[in-house]
């Protein structure tokens, strides 16, 4: 106990010891139902100063649990921004899942950018199926054919022969397997 406790608890027994003599006076003259007013003031004080302990208590037990909500809303608030990140990379995952089934179907990139949108679903089976009517609808512009790069020229025309030139050429291909000599 404190030494305001032990203070009041002695005030109190001197109090006590006081009117118990001051009621044995009276018990002797007539019956005195009246409280002294110093042990009504005592009584009064240690009453309002113990609601005081109670209301201090209350507030500061009020602030720790506004404290702590206010941490869980902070958790809160860290929870939904990474839930939010966590959208935004399944996003840009299924966007590029999209892209490279595109591009695998033969779509060009300006293709694949434009179809991107019309290839709908959240698992393969959903985009696979949401492609193929895509292919169905817009068929891939299929390219047979390779450009050539700018430092390669056109391939040369050979020189045509005349006939005096294919009938030396006979005659030699005839000479060598030995059938004219």
């Amino acid at each position: 106990m404190s030494l305001e406790n032990n203070e009041q608890i002695n005030n109190e027994e001197i109090i006590d010891d006081q009117t118990s003599a001051e009621t044995q006076k009276a018990d002797n003259n007539q019956v005195d139902n009246k409280v002294p007013y110093d042990r009504f003031k005592a009584k009064v004080d240690e009453v309002n100063a113990l609601k005081e302990k109670l209301t201090e208590l209350k507030n500061a037990k009020e602030a720790e649990e506004r404290k702590k909500l206010e941490e869980q809303n902070e958790y809160k608030a860290l929870f939904e921004k990474a839930q939010e990140q966590i959208e935004s990379i399944k996003a840009s995952a299924i966007d590029a899942k999209k892209d490279a089934m595109l591009a695998k179907a033969g779509y060009t990139d300006e293709q694949v950018e434009r179809y991107r949108r019309y290839v709908v679903g959240e698992t393969d089976e959903e985009l696979a199926n949401s492609l193929e009517q895509l292919k169905a609808d817009i068929p891939p512009a299929a390219t047979k054919y390779v450009d050539p790069s700018t430092a390669n020229p056109a391939k040369a025309e050979p020189k045509q022969k005349d006939l005096t030139d294919l009938g030396r050429e006979m005659f030699e291909k005839l000479k060598a397997k030995g059938k004219i000599k």
